[in-house]
This record gives structure tokens, sequence and C-alpha cells, in this order.
């Protein structure tokens, strides 16, 4: 045998008695704490990709605790940047590293090798914490990852992450945490279909919509920060539509610009008087409004908005980075500028392919040059108003060209 594939296997043994260990804790450890209830996925022979929804930092944790075999998970690159946490992490675990708002070719690639080397891997196809406790967009890619890996397809849900600690929130929500075994494709079933329909199949599997299972069984979410951090994920005001108006307390919501105050009970719904009923309401209100907002401003030559005191980062597929200083960040039509006292950066929209969040604040997005980008704050602050706002402007640019 080579010295590197000696050195391989050594790596992959540590690896499964480390994720032995650590699952023997982490199960007595973690499902008291969340309440967490849940279906074992069965032993399955070769190798098998598993794929979740995804809405609390701990899901890599559910998923190793209803699975009794090793598995390496797909996650955000920027947790080799986190120092020694990060060297950990790598020591123990070694997750796939994926660089988000950018296509990574290389993280596929070594989620087949892996595949195909016996390995079991895990991901969450939506690349992101929900803010609203439904299922993000999951993108006909991972119908073609399916199908190029030959693995074995297992479909797992969880459900109450989302109340039980909301991606904009703070502190968890003690209430209930469940997680469910959906569906198992043999290989020889995924043969038979092609990349459309298996990603069709993942989609309805892990289709979750948190207000809609709460309505079927209202379950009690209690803690003592129900509506802290609101701010993070809900910019705009519902009465007024000032933007980067909203600020929060424990117990309340609060507009800065207009006054307007509410907040969120136990069940995770707003009073009865209020504009909104459901945290998916005002989500669904503010991506309108943004995509309004986008159209109006379309040819104006000033900021769309801003954000001071922040700091942009660049960085390397190594996971080197580089910092270009405290400053402001702002949004225009056609492009993002950052500017500080010792540079100026101009980032133009047609040179980025796509922009992501990691975290409740931190924006990341790469451009054209093999560029990576990270946007970061000391500060709350709410990034998905570049997000939105990109996105709409991306739709918009697509429907002028067709």
């Amino acid at each position: 045998m080579h010295k590197t594939d000696i050195k391989e296997a050594r790596k992959y043994k540590r690896h499964v008695r480390l994720w032995k260990g650590i699952v023997a804790i982490a199960r007595p450890l973690l499902t008291p704490i969340f309440k967490y209830e849940y279906e074992a996925i069965p032993d399955i022979a070769g190798p098998c990709l598993v794929l979740s929804n995804h809405n609390t930092d701990l899901d890599p944790a559910f998923l190793g605790i209803s699975f009794k075999n090793h598995i390496y998970f797909v996650a955000s690159e920027h947790v080799y940047r986190s120092g020694l946490p990060g060297m950990l992490l790598k020591f123990v675990f070694e997750p796939i590293a994926k660089i988000k708002g950018s296509s990574d070719t290389l993280t596929v690639m070594k989620i087949i090798r892996y595949l195909r080397s016996g390995k079991n891997v895990a991901l969450f196809p939506e690349g992101n914490r929900s803010f609203n406790g439904k299922t993000g967009e999951i993108f006909d890619a991972i119908g073609k990852l399916v199908k190029a890996s030959n693995a074995t397809l297992v479909t797992y849900k969880f459900q109450g992450g989302y109340f039980t600690t909301p991606r904009w929130g703070k502190g968890i929500r003690r209430g209930k945490l469940t997680g469910k075994l959906v569906q198992i494709y043999e290989p020889a079933q995924l043969k038979e279909l092609s990349p459309e329909e298996i990603s069709a199949h993942i989609r309805q599997d892990l289709d979750e919509n948190a207000y809609a299972t709460q309505a079927k069984n209202p379950i009690p979410y209690k803690g003592n920060k129900l509506s802290l951090g609101f701010e993070s994920g809900y910019c705009v005001c519902p009465h007024c539509h000032e933007i980067d108006s909203i600020t929060s307390t424990k117990k309340k919501i609060i507009c800065t610009s207009c006054g307007m105050e509410t907040q969120l009970d136990a069940y995770g719904y707003f009073p009865k008087d209020f504009i909104f009923k459901t945290v998916e309401e005002w989500d669904d209100f503010q991506e309108k409004y943004f995509a309004n907002f986008v159209q109006e401003n379309t040819d104006t030559k000033d900021s769309l908005f801003y954000d001071t005191e922040v700091e942009l980062l660049t960085f390397t597929e190594n996971h080197q980075e580089t910092s270009l200083g405290m400053g402001v960040f702002k949004m225009y039509a056609d492009k993002f500028l950052f500017e500080s006292p010792t540079t100026t950066v101009t980032i133009p929209f047609d040179s980025i392919p796509d922009i992501a969040i990691h975290g409740k604040k931190t924006l990341v997005f790469s451009a054209t040059g093999n560029l990576h980008y990270e946007l970061q704050s000391k500060k709350l602050i709410n990034v998905r108003k570049y997000l939105s706002c990109f996105t709409a402007i991306k739709a918009l640019s697509t429907k002028k060209g067709e």
C-alpha cells in the first residue's frame, strides 16, 4: 500500500474512533436538553449520502445521534478559519469544506470521491439554515450529485428545529425537536431516475414548514429571549416601511422610526392585533418589499443602503484570510462598494455568481478571478437585505435579457 493510502487509512480509523466516542457522549447529553426524539437510521450496506433539512447549528450532531455509522459532513469553509476550534474540528471530523456564495466544483468532486471509496457523507442541500421556518430552495444540481455518486440516498427530516433555535434568535427555546427517516433510495432504484426526478423526490422528502406543523399540533417553545435578535432577519418595518429601523429586546420588537412595538409568544406567533400572525408572513412581506424596492431604484446613482463599522475580508480556498480594514459597505443597483481609510473596493454584480449568509450577520460572496469576500460586523446588523436585493436584481436582469 502506498504511503499516502496508509496515512489516509489511519486518519479514517481515527475519525471513526473519535466519532463513536463523541456520539456516545452527545446522545445522553443533547437529547434531554433539546427534548430530541428521533427515528434511527438503520445499518446500510455500502456508502450512503444522507440529506437533511437544516434549522439548527447542531443538526450535524442530531443527525450523528440518529445514525450508527460514521459520516463526513459538508460544512461551510469558514469553520476552518475559526482558530483553535477549527483545528480541533479538522482533527476530529475533517468536514468537507464548501465556500458559500460560490459554485464549488472541488467540493462536489471530493464528495463523490469519498462516497466511491466507501465513506458516508451528509450534507444539507439548502446550504443555509432557514430564517422563516420553511425549507429553502434545493437546486437540481443535487440530483446530478446523487446520480454521479452511485451511493444509497437517505433523506432525513427534522421538525421543531426552527422554534428551538430560530436562526435570527438568541438562546435555546425548550419545546420539542424530532428527527424522522423519510426514505432510503437504493442505487438500483436511483439508476432508473433522472437527476431532475431525484431532485424532485429530495424536495418532497425534505419539505417542511414550521408554522404549518405548529398549527397541526401546537407546542410551546419556552425561553426568556423570545424576541431578541429579530432584526438580524427582519429589517423592514411593516408599518412605516423604513429599512434598518427594527431593533429588539428579550421581549419586544420595536421600530425606532415610527414606534411600532410587538412581540413573539412561546408558540412563535405575534399578538392578534398585529399586522402579521407569523414570522413567515413578515418574511413574505419583506421579500416582496425588496423586490419592488429594487425595481423602483434600478436607475438611481445613490446607494440603496449601507452599514458602517464593518470589516471586509478576502480569503482563499486554503483558508488564508486578509483584512481590508474597517469601513463602510454600500450596496448600489449594480455593485457593492467598500470604503475604509486605507482602501476602496468595488465589486460589480456581473462578476458575482451568488452570495450567501453564514450565521446571523456574516455576508459571503465570490467574484470573478477566484476572489472570495466575507463581510463581518461586531455589532448585530442585518445582511439579509443585501442577499434579498442582490437576488431581486439578478432576477430583474435575467427578465430584461429574455
